[in-house]
């Protein structure tokens, strides 16, 4: 139908009325049916052709949410019509769409019929250089409120999140003030609505190739009102035990109370790991120390235990007694002799933890229009659909490509593949690096936070930054100790820093200390590029969460130059790092896969009890496992993809990790032969783009794991 043409086609921001008209009516560029142009004719079709607008407003509801109960169609229709003869025709589009999506968002508290008209007649803002004036203005304010917002949320959270000294309840209570600001309230939010609409991704993938920078920038503002939540409709909040607030980032092991069968101690004093990144890790690190097997082993058992919750509850955090986790037998010393005592495992505290978790976010789907989940909600923030991304891992965790990279490193190893093998990272086939060694000369390097701190501008220089882009970046990134794992916590606003978190033991940094370091490293120079550089704020970051892991892992893969050891990046490393990338995302794409089908799971079972959940986790833990490894390992029903926190938190993210180095080969392909530093640059200041059409920016081409899987099989040809 003409109508429909016209509202999948036409983008208010390039909306030219008569050449419109031309290419609707006749693609020739004659108008269909007369060779006479009169201007009667022309009025008739200008007017049919408006009609035919507003009616294709109401085809399809606002993103998210359902038209407003409140104001009819009728009275949004006649809005449209008034502002349309009070702007120009040269308007209709962008009018459409505008009051069109401030229907879609209008509630009872905000006003009758009246209000709604008064509003729009009143706010509307038309094109030209009133409305430039206003974008300039949203920018600047939007980039102070949500600067100077995270300034107060990072002070507030600092003692939680880096726990250099004990947590209080006072500090939980300030670390949980809120500072939202409900820009519905002021009519802030309406305003940015009605003139800068809300696009949909097929319509920003559709029209967006066309766009100017400005153009997208533009969108991307209206994109922060996409929804607004009706108050009446949010639900209760569950509760939560106080002990289990921190379960995952206090989820810490005694490892040097870790006992051998032969009852020897296995691991150093002072050994500290977390679940679920600690023992994995751990299991990383010791490929590349002598004599490894018994304690990954162990390590594997361990997991295990976790997943099957059959831990000891009493070995979780500091502890007295000691663990043997083959015979799951619990000691206490006495007169220097080991003494076999009671235990009650953890009694299924993972699984309360993630159902609960998984079901309060669940729950908040009420807000949404019918259909709308929250696991839907977050592959649409990501841009990517659930097909596109379980297809993309699929075309690698399946891939013919593995059994090559499994067969090398048996080979490598010496042994048959054991399931932990599935963390290895050991690809480089000249003689071993010294763990020791290397966690000798970082800790020497890197007693402090501070020291780290540092050496970043000197970091950044070794893998190819000139001095004054890294004295830039290097001197806006702030260290900060935590607990266990990593994060990179993301400036808002120019003049302001970006944070870098990572666990430093009591004696400095190690090697995984700082090679999770290296991965913030990569995550901050993304985000301070993004801030400082990219030339409009609403269109800076990236598109998505994958594309900001990418960033991060081409720094971590090169974090032997960084540190010195490796003079220059080399071909045979690039072939190093593609195996250890192609395995890295089998493993962790299978653990993503996991994850997506127990939330597929859980919306198909919702009523499930905790115990269910636990039973389904682990069951399609062990299907994943046998579809994909079981062959090549030898082993079956093993569900060791269960075990990361990430999944537990319930926060859908995994899959992000997988297709970030999906990106990164096809960015590391693209930077092969050119400056790295500048292509680095020049691609985090692309902004937020479609994930297709900034890799199209980036590379030429859309996302794909060819590049990956390229890559590796000229690796495995070059051994």
């Amino acid at each position: 139908m003409v109508w429909l043409k016209f509202w999948k086609e036409t983008d208010f921001l390039r909306f030219n009325f008569e050449e419109v008209i031309k290419s609707v009516f006749d693609p020739r560029g004659v108008y269909a049916g007369s060779s006479v142009k009169t201007p009667n004719t022309i009025q008739k079709m200008k007017n049919l052709f408006i009609a035919l607008i507003f009616a294709a407003a109401f085809v399809t509801a606002a993103h998210g949410q359902q038209g407003s109960t409140v104001i009819s169609e009728s009275a949004a229709r006649e809005m449209m019509e008034q502002l349309t003869a009070k702007f120009g025709n040269h308007e209709a589009a962008r009018i459409t769409r505008g009051v069109n999506h401030l229907w879609s968002l209008w509630l009872e508290s905000d006003g009758d019929r009246a209000a709604f008209e008064a509003f729009c007649l009143k706010q509307f803002i038309p094109s030209g250089q009133d409305l430039d004036r206003a974008f300039e203005i949203a920018e600047q304010q939007f980039e102070a409120i949500n600067g100077y917002r995270r300034e107060l949320s990072l002070a507030l959270d600092y003692p939680i999140t880096t726990m250099t000294r004990p947590v209080t309840e006072l500090d939980r209570l300030f670390g949980g003030a809120s500072f939202q600001v409900d820009f519905f309230k002021n009519k802030l939010a309406h305003l940015i609505a009605l003139n800068f609409p809300y696009y949909t991704h097929d319509e920003k993938e559709r029209l967006g190739p066309q766009w100017t920078r400005k153009q997208w920038a533009m969108v991307r503002l209206g994109d922060q009102f996409d929804f607004r939540a009706d108050p009446a409709k949010e639900p209760k909040p569950m509760s939560l035990p106080d002990e289990l607030r921190d379960y995952t980032s206090l989820y810490i092991l005694s490892m040097d109370q870790v006992l051998s069968p032969s009852m020897e101690v296995l691991f150093p004093p002072g050994t500290r790991l977390n679940s679920h990144n600690g023992l994995r890790d751990e299991i990383k690190g010791l490929y590349s120390r002598k004599d490894p097997l018994e304690r990954q082993r162990t390590l594997q058992t361990i997991i295990l235990h976790i997943i099957h919750q059959t831990i000891p509850s009493c070995m979780i955090g500091e502890t007295p007694f000691y663990w043997e986790p083959q015979a799951n037998k619990v000691y206490k010393k006495e007169d220097g002799q080991f003494v076999e005592v009671d235990f009650a495992p953890e009694n299924d505290t993972r699984y309360q933890v993630l159902h609960h978790n998984m079901v309060s976010k669940m729950r908040q789907d009420v807000k949404y229009a019918a259909g709308s989940t929250y696991f839907s909600r977050t592959f649409d923030n990501v841009q990517l659909s659930e097909a596109r991304i379980v297809s993309l891992l699929e075309s690698v965790v399946g891939a013919p490509e593995m059994k090559g990279v499994a067969s090398l490193i048996e080979k490598n190893l010496g042994r048959k593949l054991a399931p932990f093998d599935i963390w290895f990272t050991n690809f480089n086939d000249s003689p071993d690096l010294d763990m020791d060694e290397l966690d000798r000369m970082i800790r020497e390097k890197y007693p402090t936070p501070m020291a780290f701190q540092q050496d970043i501008p000197a970091i950044l220089q070794k893998v190819g930054f000139r001095r004054f882009e890294a004295d830039f970046i290097g001197s806006r990134i702030v260290v900060d100790p935590i607990p266990s794992g990593g994060h990179a916590n993301a400036p808002q606003m120019r003049g302001a820093n970006a944070h870098l978190r990572t666990r430093f033991e009591k004696n400095g940094l190690n090697y995984k200390g700082y090679r999770v370091a290296m991965h913030e490293v990569g995550h901050n120079i993304q985000q301070i590029v993004g801030t400082y550089m990219t030339d409009y704020y609403s269109l800076k970051g990236i598109p998505s969460s994958p594309y900001t892991e990418a960033m991060a892992d081409l720094l971590a893969y090169r974090n032997l130059l960084a540190l010195g050891v490796s003079p220059d990046y080399t071909v045979k490393e690039r072939q190093e790092n593609a195996l250890a990338a192609f395995w890295f995302v089998c493993e962790i794409g299978a653990v993503a896969l996991h994850e997506i089908k127990v939330w597929n799971w859980l919306y198909a079972h919702p009523d499930a009890t905790m115990e269910e959940l636990k039973e389904a986790t682990i069951t399609i833990a062990k299907d994943l496992w046998n579809e994909y490894f079981a062959e090549i390992f030898g082993v079956r029903d093993v569900p060791i993809l269960a075990i990361y926190n990430h999944f537990i938190s319930g926060a859908l993210y995994l899959h992000s990790y997988p297709l970030g180095n999906i990106v990164m080969m096809q960015l590391e392909e693209q930077f092969e032969g050119r400056d790295f530093a500048e292509e680095l640059i020049r691609v985090c200041k692309i902004g937020k783009l479609t994930p297709d059409q900034w890799m199209v920016a980036a590379t030429g081409r859309p996302l794909s794991a060819e590049a990956l899987l390229k890559a590796t099989r000229e690796a495995l040809k070059a051994r």
